[in-house]
């Protein structure tokens, strides 16, 4: 997804830089739910991450 989101950031400045904004729209939807998929799975792991109890890389070593 995110040579995806590379490609789609790429034929916006295209766009941009030939004058063609109202071709962008459809890149920019694209890349937003794209961006917005992305930003919600790193919301997820993060909530999933304060839910697991914190272990200290000391405590690792000690129960090997």
């Amino acid at each position: 997804m995110l040579d995806e989101n590379q490609h789609l950031i790429q034929r916006i400045m295209e766009y941009q830089s030939k004058g063609k904004t109202a071709e962008c729209t459809q890149y920019q939807q694209v890349l937003h739910r794209n961006l917005v998929y992305l930003a919600t799975i790193a919301d997820s792991n993060q909530n999933m991450q304060s839910l697991l109890p914190a272990v200290s890389p000391s405590q690792c070593v000690q129960n090997m």
